[in-house]
């Protein structure tokens, strides 16, 4: 785990509790839930007296920030401050346990009071709908020819709307139909029943929105569980096209049959 300094949240670990935290309740989920995922996860954040001292301190910050910190958790991580920082931030940096301990004293003035300013969540004003749905199967249209690729996942909070379009090998003349959908190959990792895409375009609900013209639904499957490798953002036709055509990278990776992905025809 990375320590880039001795603020609360100033490491991996402190980052990822952070997260977890504030951006779920900024997507609106319960605070209830927020808190239990977060405590779940203890065994796995708290592997010494070091990462205890990390974590408490970082879901108990992370709970006042959002003006929503507990009595119990608020009195742990209490507890962990009264003890003073761990002996291994010497390791660090020989300054180190001395400004950590204002740091604690600091967070501890902080929880012992509720946050004036918490952060806020802002609601939408329209409610939007999603362009697709995970499974849609869709035809491309380029200038002189077709592709097929589908909506591997979509990310879907009252915040943002995201695509993951998975794209095969297919390319041809006429527009595809589900039977040349379920024939063509893509560039996927295979471990018995899991799966790994390899050309999986990232588009925004705006970037898609200006493509729909392009986009057809020629079906729609139930897929197998699909791990996404390629996690880049794009935006135009031209990168799904660039995904589909890629001759060089397709050398470098596996190629299956795109069927096998497909757990269930639902719509032809």
């Amino acid at each position: 785990m990375a320590i880039d300094g001795v603020k609360i949240i100033d490491s991996d670990d402190g980052h990822d509790i952070y997260n977890a935290i504030v951006e779920q309740y900024k997507d609106g989920v319960s605070i209830d839930t927020i808190i239990s995922e977060i405590l779940s996860e203890e065994q796995n954040f708290c592997t010494d007296e070091f990462y205890t001292e990390i974590y408490w301190t970082a879901v108990a910050y992370s709970l006042w920030k959002i003006g929503r910190l507990t009595a119990d958790i608020k009195q742990k991580a209490l507890d962990i401050i009264a003890q003073s920082p761990h002996e291994f931030w010497l390791e660090i940096d020989d300054k180190a346990p001395k400004q950590r301990q204002k740091v604690l004293d600091k967070l501890a003035v902080q929880l012992q009071s509720e946050n004036p300013k918490p952060l806020k969540v802002r609601k939408s004003k329209t409610k939007r709908e999603p362009h697709f749905k995970v499974g849609d199967v869709l035809a491309v249209k380029f200038k002189d020819n077709y592709g097929a690729i589908f909506v591997s996942d979509v990310d879907l909070s009252p915040r943002k709307i995201e695509y993951h379009l998975a794209c095969t090998r297919l390319l041809q003349a006429d527009k595809p139909s589900m039977d040349d959908f379920l024939n063509s190959q893509i560039c996927c990792r295979k471990d018995n029943t899991n799966f790994g895409i390899d050309t999986d375009c990232w588009f925004t609900h705006k970037d898609l929105g200006v493509l729909l013209d392009d986009l057809e639904i020629i079906g729609t499957v139930e897929l197998y569980p699909c791990k996404l490798w390629k996690l880049a953002p794009t935006g135009t036709l031209e990168d799904i096209y660039n995904e589909i055509t890629d001759e060089p990278r397709r050398g470098r990776l596996r190629l299956i049959d795109t069927y096998e992905l497909v757990k269930e025809v639902i719509q032809k």
